[in-house]
């Protein structure tokens, strides 16, 4: 009966185990489409400066790798993104235009856009099982690459956020914000490593830059100083994530 038992909490825990990397292949996935949103669209934003397309190339193969490490963990879930991926990741490409500059179809971007929506309804489903601190920090990691992904989305639209959907308001900026804030607020209050609550004191100072911008869409100039501090916020947490996973 006991070696029942012990086979039976094997299993339970194998299966949490499964359940845990394929949460992290998933968010990696997230992470990575989103950082090529932000890159693709900074594309344009800067008239073809070849350092946002070499971001979005390499973001954009990262995503297809963890998309692949997802597939393997959970085939049934991953089933669906891979054929939304496949339609439309290979026509990620601008077209310059004379007196236009370097454009995209709307329903490209619609898709891409769509995309996104989908992934990161499917991580708020499952966000809370992710409940330790480095866990944690990859959360609001992704909060910042999402939010800044749409911020670069509209910004680079014709129309603006007028070219948003009732469908795309699952990404609501100011609520993901305020989640962000509380999570941030609540780590500063542990008591930490010294490396980490440095971190964190940075990743607060370079979000007070940034967060109207990409809440509020006001100020579309400041893309630059978007781009470079989301950037530095995502790499100061994934080194506060590491301290903390190696602790």
């Amino acid at each position: 009966m006991l070696k029942i038992q012990h086979v039976f909490t094997l299993c339970l825990l194998l299966a949490a185990s499964q359940l845990s990397f394929a949460v992290s292949a998933l968010t990696e996935h997230t992470l990575s489409v989103s950082k090529s949103m932000s890159a693709f669209y900074m594309y344009s934003l800067t008239e073809g400066d070849k350092q946002y397309k070499t971001d979005y190339e390499q973001y954009l193969s990262d995503a297809e790798l963890h998309l692949s490490a997802f597939e393997k963990q959970d085939s049934v879930s991953a089933t669906e993104l891979k054929r939304q991926w496949d339609k439309f990741k290979g026509h990620l490409k601008f077209e310059y235009v004379d007196g236009a500059g370097f454009i995209i179809p709307v329903t490209l971007r619609m898709e891409y856009r769509s995309y996104l929506n989908v992934l990161y309804t499917k991580i708020s489903e499952i966000s809370n099982s992710e409940a330790n601190l480095a866990e944690q920090l990859a959360l609001m990691s992704l909060s910042i690459e999402v939010m800044s992904a749409r911020f670069f989305d509209i910004a680079s639209a014709l129309y603006g956020t007028l070219s948003i959907s009732n469908k795309d308001v699952v990404i609501d900026a100011p609520k993901m914000a305020k989640a962000f804030n509380a999570r941030l607020k609540s780590l500063q209050k542990l008591k930490l490593s010294g490396k980490v609550q440095k971190n964190l004191k940075a990743v607060a100072r370079k979000w007070a830059f940034i967060e109207d911008s990409v809440t509020n869409y006001k100020g579309e100039a400041a893309y630059l100083l978007v781009y470079y501090n989301k950037q530095k916020i995502s790499r100061l947490l994934n080194k506060s994530q590491s301290l903390l996973a190696g602790a």
